[in-house]
């Protein structure tokens, strides 16, 4: 301020002498001065110091985590579920053998050519699984599996005994082989479970077609019913 009061002012010669010293409380025909004496926000360095920053607000507070109940028959974590998922594996080989000699049988006891041919699409697909799960097995241990053996084979009595059977025996191998799913970490290889299992499922419901084709639910209450649908 002291320099805006000492500087020297030449006044206008036409104007008149009409300058007045700087003031903070001048103002011109009665307006609010244009200056405002406080000081301002920020200060340049070396005078005075900045506010402080305000401080930050507490962060907000979580509820405690729960406790979750634990999980009974745990398969769902890898790697512990590899070793049992293997062992499936190698069950399911010879299980699909099995399910392939049990197809081939039930070929011969179709009544229809359309039923042989939906059988024996069902057991391509046995063979194509059992090809896969020895592939899956090979790139995940190294090894290869044996051939599997014919073993004792037993021959259901009537075509419905048979159907029934399938069924279910589709019903529990999706079961079994979502276990195997779990533990494969390679995508490849779930894709060849997916495969396998959706194959498992579509199985289940070509034999529910043939069961009720041939009418295999009279069959449980008298065989000499006939089926009217």
């Amino acid at each position: 301020m002291a320099y805006y009061n000492s500087y020297y002012y030449t006044p206008c010669t036409n104007c008149g002498n009409t300058y007045q010293p700087y003031s903070p409380s001048y103002s011109y025909m009665g307006e609010p001065p244009i200056v405002s004496p406080e000081p301002p926000y920020h200060y340049p360095p070396g005078h005075k110091p900045y506010p402080p920053k305000p401080e930050p607000y507490p962060p907000k507070p979580y509820p405690p985590k729960p406790v979750c109940p634990e999980v009974m028959n745990d398969y769902y974590t890898y790697p512990q579920n590899l070793i049992p998922a293997l062992e499936l594996i190698c069950e399911a080989v010879a299980d699909e053998r099995q399910d392939e000699m049990f197809y081939e049988y039930m070929i011969k006891l179709a009544p229809t050519k359309e039923e042989k041919e939906m059988i024996a699409g069902i057991r391509d697909d046995e063979r194509k699984h059992n090809n896969l799960f020895r592939h899956i097995y090979c790139e995940l241990t190294g090894e290869v599996l044996p051939a599997a053996t014919d073993g004792e084979q037993k021959r259901p009595k009537t075509y419905c005994e048979g159907i029934k059977e399938a069924f279910m025996g589709e019903l529990a191998t999706a079961q079994k082989y979502r276990r195997i799913l779990y533990a494969m970490q390679d995508r490849r290889h779930i894709n060849m479970l997916v495969e396998i299992i959706t194959d498992e499922q579509k199985h289940a419901a070509k034999w529910d077609h043939l069961f009720v084709v041939n009418c295999c639910f009279d069959c449980r209450q008298d065989h000499k019913k006939k089926c009217d649908i």
